[in-house]
């Protein structure tokens, strides 16, 4: 029987055409790749944070490609430095989605940077983990294709007031608190004054001060003058150190509780030499926690020297976020797109990080991991820091 030449070629036609609808991907997804996005603060006064998430991030690729990828594809990421400008930020992300093609973004820079590149982020709808800074406003409203991971900033000024209370002999104490002005210092502050009205404690200090200032004379002064005795400190690395020697210089010596950047190895150092035990929550391990030393190990196979010298919390960070989606790519399969990434991130309960943070779940309204925190002090003749608290939800 002689077959029909025209219905084999609309045979052959179709049966191509179906193959290369289930063989079909998203961009930036190949047959043996998927690339990944990251904008980092690289240069500038946030570079130590930018290096250590970028670190991170290359230390989870490392890992994962190392035991043959995801479904037979390897993950790359691209690099974007913002240097910590906002302006920067909108620019670098709309680089990377609209010129580099990426499938995801995994590195999101600082808080008030992520909101500004929010509106690029919900157009392109681009799957986004956002492991670095916690702002309230990433979520609320929700985002349908954007996943944080951590608390909100206020838990951070919470935390440690309450354990000053309760474990430090600080229930008849007088607590002031200095904050960066402006949304994440109040964030901090509203932590702060939850802690100090739960606690019905004393609060006769809420000073604020402009970010970048190096000079906290007249602040320390104000609150020697009130007889502090408890203070929460809502600074970064330098600052903290800044306070710190002008307590010391002054001859003070409060009780003193700051949030996670007061655990990075450069801010532990550079306050050392002022002698204080301060306080610190987290939601990632440290450096010197079982979890974090063999992540370190990890590192030191995996990552060049520079990126290895720059390990701190934040390469916790941009591991932890790299390995969740991850977790979301590996879940959809050898079709990947952005549609089923988000989808199964949407899904994500109490994804194990070995220790590194507790249980991650993005199954809520809002798709926010809310972590539990540790508390951390500070061993000033070391330069180290060591677990007060396991992981606890707050």
């Amino acid at each position: 029987m002689l077959k029909n030449p025209r219905l084999s070629r609309l045979a052959v036609i179709a049966l191509a055409a179906g193959m290369g609808t289930a063989m079909a991907q998203d961009v930036g997804v190949t047959a043996t790749e998927i690339l990944l996005g990251e904008v980092q603060p690289m240069s500038g006064p946030a570079s130590l944070i930018g290096k250590a998430g970028a670190a991170g991030s290359k230390l989870a690729i490392a890992e994962i490609n190392a035991k043959g990828g995801i479904n037979g594809r390897k993950l790359r990421a691209i690099y974007e430095d913002d240097g910590y400008v906002p302006a920067r930020s909108v620019t670098a992300v709309k680089k990377l989605i609209d010129s580099e093609k990426v499938f995801a973004l995994t590195g999101t820079t600082g808080s008030s940077h992520m909101v500004a590149m929010l509106p690029t982020i919900e157009e392109a709808k681009i799957p986004t983990i956002v492991h670095m800074a916690p702002n309230p406003a990433v979520v609320s409203p929700r985002r349908p294709t954007v996943f944080m991971i951590g608390p909100d900033y206020d838990l951070a000024g919470f935390v440690p007031v309450s354990y000053m209370v309760e474990k430090l002999g600080q229930k008849s104490g007088k607590f002031g608190i200095l904050y960066q002005d402006d949304d994440f210092g109040k964030a901090l502050l509203a932590g702060y004054q939850k802690a100090v009205k739960q606690h019905g404690v004393t609060s006769v200090a809420e000073i604020p001060f402009k970010r970048g200032a190096k000079d906290f004379s007249a602040e320390v002064l104000s609150l020697k003058e009130k007889g502090i005795t408890a203070v929460y400190l809502g600074t970064l690395t330098t600052e903290s150190a800044a306070v710190m020697a002008e307590f010391r210089r002054l001859g003070m010596k409060p009780v003193i509780g700051t949030l996670w950047a007061g655990q990075l190895p450069a801010a532990v150092k550079l306050a050392a030499p002022s002698g204080f035990e301060y306080l610190i929550p987290d939601y990632y391990a440290s450096n010197y926690d079982p979890a974090g030393i063999k992540l370190m190990a990890l590192a030191k196979q995996h990552l060049n020297a520079d990126d290895y010298a720059n390990f701190n919390r934040y390469t916790v960070s941009g591991y932890v976020g790299t390995q969740v989606l991850a977790e979301g790519i590996r879940r959809c399969g050898p079709k990947v797109t952005r549609v089923c990434v988000v989808e199964q991130l949407n899904k994500l309960k109490d994804y194990n990080t070995g220790g590194l943070t507790g249980p991650v779940s993005f199954d809520n309204p809002k798709a926010q991991a809310v972590l539990p925190i540790k508390l951390f002090q500070t061993d000033p003749k070391n330069a180290t820091v060591r677990s007060l608290t396991d992981f606890i939800a707050y």
